[in-house]
């Protein structure tokens, strides 16, 4: 994982140049680009975008999309690029104010589908206050893949109403 680690290093201080260069501020520093790197670290570990492509292929049988609606760039091993749009065909991303300050960093993907209206799953990684937090729809779940499937899962079921009362 070092050199991951210094990859996303690298990328930093490349992101930092292109502002530059584009005369664009730079606000990112040292620390916010560590945050960014354990974060996708921990996201890539997990495989979230995969489990969320995944549900979209398998149960809803490609009928949904996913998006990652975060500011930061997720890595598509299949195309061997960063993507900031959906992550399969076409989608718009929305762009988000940054309402809480103190949250440094954070990482968004989402299923989306219709139903009778649009349901989504959110999965959600960020750091807050120097701590890693992992949400399933807005409820924290430990950061270990069988949690996090058994999580999305139930958030699935519970979107259809599949849940027993």
């Amino acid at each position: 994982m070092a050199w991951q680690d210094e990859l996303m290093a690298l990328r930093g201080e490349v992101e930092t140049a292109l502002t530059r260069i584009l005369g664009e501020p730079v606000e990112e520093d040292a620390d916010v680009i560590r945050d960014r790197a354990e974060l996708y670290q921990l996201a890539a570990s997990l495989q979230i975008a995969q489990m969320l492509l995944d549900m979209n292929e398998i149960v809803l049988s490609g009928t949904g999309r996913v998006e990652s609606t975060s500011l930061m760039e997720y890595y598509d091993e299949d195309e061997n690029s960063f993507q900031m749009e959906d992550l399969r065909d076409g989608g718009e991303q929305e762009e988000e104010e940054d309402e809480e300050e103190d949250v440094e960093e954070e990482l968004r993907l989402t299923l989306f589908w219709e139903d009778s209206t649009e349901c989504a799953v959110d999965v959600e990684l960020g750091k807050s206050d120097g701590r890693i937090y992992l949400l399933v729809n807005g409820e924290e779940v430990r950061q270990q893949r069988e949690v996090l499937e058994t999580a999305v899962l139930d958030a699935f079921r519970k979107e259809m109403n599949l849940l027993a009362s």
